[in-house]
């Protein structure tokens, strides 16, 4: 009898134990979450998660979903949640995220952009969607599944940066994108030692593009000397030639390039990296005017937009308007003249900004009184090199901005000064 006992207390403490084991892992699991919860690192930091601040986990259209405090807080962002509207605001350098709860969209400084899960709200805690959040803030975000980490990235200290160079009465813009460098136009001929000298500080190994945007000497007049200098990868060139010693120096140059590949303008996109593209817009190519024939390109990075027009004219701008959207900048047509940047042009480009490249007090009149007044009553702020010198932008894909604040006025225009004078 005293055997039975023994034994039956023994299947008890047995089973007692097994029950206090199965309820240490249930709660250990809890407590200091699954294996399969992922780890999250921010620049190499891995960011803590509790059972206060929560966990990430997978939602149901299996998206990330990542504690809104603890994870922005490790990502610098401020952070403010608006009970009234249900929506979070984060702001980081300059840019403002609102994060509805439960809407699949974002609003990214003033401009809505659809994401396909959305934010929700979770045992009472915030949880954010976090490649579309911090991919707003030009984060890069990788999943590694085989370590089942998240990887965050911040690339603010790598912005796209736009040089639209003052040659004077020319053209010559840099766009430098990391280690992508593309240089269209290349001013007069006197210019191009300059724009060697300046480019030299963006050129990471070889000069990656080059575009020749149409044979007058104002934009392709230093080019010869910048292709000379630097190992050229790609020429694009609008197929117009010129019976001009600079222009059989610029063509000369480009044949000798070793390596080179030269193209001619034709509907076509090329990758810059880090989500940036250089979209080619034929516009046609047998104009009686060369300035029409001018390689049209444009820069997309993100939600951020520059067309680069050459001295594109009204004919052209016409004959194209199809092909033509909403852009943040534009680098005006033929230096601010007014047979550029037509009313139904800038209709539909809308820009926020405008830059001219032109020479001070320049023999043409540019920039146009007409010209300004259209840019001015659609709302575009303007810049000009003739007033500020060489103006760089900058931008991380979703804001953008200018190392000047020194706008163009009505006073300003060339043709009005003109006349005043005579």
């Amino acid at each position: 009898m005293m055997k039975n006992k023994r034994g039956k207390k023994h299947v008890r403490k047995c089973i007692n134990f097994s029950i206090l084991l199965m309820s240490f892992y249930l709660f250990t699991g809890i407590v200091y979450a699954a294996p399969s919860t992922p780890s999250v690192y921010i620049n190499n930091q891995n960011v803590p998660f509790s059972t206060v601040s929560g966990y990430p986990f997978t939602d149901n259209n299996g998206r990330m979903q990542v504690p809104l405090r603890a994870t922005m807080e490790a990502f610098g962002c401020e952070t403010a949640w608006s009970e009234a509207e249900k929506t979070v605001t984060l702001k980081k350098d300059n840019t403002t995220v609102q994060v509805p709860i439960g809407k699949a969209y974002l609003v990214i400084n003033d401009k809505q952009k659809t994401t396909d899960t959305a934010a929700l709200v979770k045992d009472g805690r915030t949880y954010l969607p976090i490649r579309s959040v911090l991919e707003a803030f030009g984060a890069k975000v990788n999943w590694d599944t085989k370590k089942n980490i998240l990887v965050i990235t911040q690339e603010n200290d790598g912005e796209l940066a736009v040089h639209f160079i003052d040659v004077g009465q020319g053209d010559a813009i840099l766009i430098d994108n990391k280690d992508f460098e593309v240089l269209i136009d290349g001013g007069n001929n006197k210019d191009g030692k300059a724009i060697v000298t300046y480019i030299k500080e963006f050129i990471a190994g070889n000069l990656d593009l080059v575009i020749a945007t149409h044979p007058d000497a104002d934009h392709i007049g230093g080019l010869d000397d910048v292709i000379k200098a630097y190992d050229v990868s790609k020429i694009i060139d609008s197929g117009a030639t010129k019976d001009t010693k600079t222009y059989q120096d610029y063509w000369q140059a480009a044949q000798n390039e070793p390596k080179c590949k030269v193209l001619y303008d034709d509907d076509m996109v090329i990758d810059l990296g880090y989500g940036a593209t250089i979209k080619i817009i034929e516009t046609g190519d047998n104009y009686k005017d060369v300035n029409d024939n001018s390689v049209v390109a444009q820069l997309n990075y993100r939600e951020i937009s520059v067309l680069f027009t050459g001295d594109m004219e009204q004919e052209a701008e016409a004959a194209s308007l199809s092909k033509f959207g909403k852009v943040n900048v534009l680098k005006a047509g033929h230096h601010g003249s007014k047979t550029s940047s037509s009313q139904r042009f800038l209709d539909v480009l809308k820009p926020e900004y405008v830059i001219i490249s032109a020479g001070k007090e320049n023999s043409y009149g540019h920039p146009h009184k007409a010209v300004l007044e259209r840019y001015f009553n659609n709302g575009a702020t303007v810049y000009g090199t003739f007033r500020s010198g060489t103006i760089v932008m900058k931008t991380n894909g979703h804001s953008l901005s200018f190392q000047t604040n020194d706008p163009v006025t009505l006073g300003d225009a060339g043709d009005k000064k003109q006349t005043l004078a005579s």
